[in-house]
Order: C-alpha cells, then sequence, then structure tokens
C-alpha cells in the first residue's frame, strides 16, 4: 500500500494518543520505535486509528522492555 504525506502525517498523531495519558516522556528512541511501527503496519493495510494505535500502544511496552532489560 501507498502510504501519502497526508496520512503520514496523520499517522504522528498516533503515538501522541497513545502517550497522552501515560506519564512517559519518553526518549527518541523509543518515539521513533513507537512511531516508525504503525507506519509499516499503514504499508500492510492497517489504517484504522484504533488498530494503529494498538499496534503503537504495543511498541511502547517493547521499547519499554528493551530499556528495562538493557
Amino acid at each position: 500500500m501507498n502510504i501519502g504525506a497526508g496520512f503520514k502525517a496523520r499517522l504522528e498523531f498516533v503515538p501522541e494518543q497513545v502517550v497522552k495519558d501515560l506519564s512517559y516522556d519518553g526518549d527518541h528512541k523509543a518515539c521513533a520505535f513507537m512511531t516508525a511501527r504503525p507506519l509499516s503496519a499503514a504499508q500492510s493495510g492497517v489504517v484504522k486509528f484504533e488498530d494503529l494505535a494498538r499496534v503503537a500502544h504495543d511498541a511502547l511496552l517493547d521499547a519499554l522492555r528493551a530499556e528495562d532489560s538493557a
């Protein structure tokens, strides 16, 4: 699936919504990871906000686990 610039801009909104209710300031690496996964999912055909938010949330959890084990 070809992702246009407008949709990419809207994808930036997904991670913001995932962390807005958390007390997570985040680091650049974790945030970049959390942003990359929804983009990849969208390129695979996932386009619903709820599904993309779940992908971003799971990516954040994976990033936090990686930080804890480092």
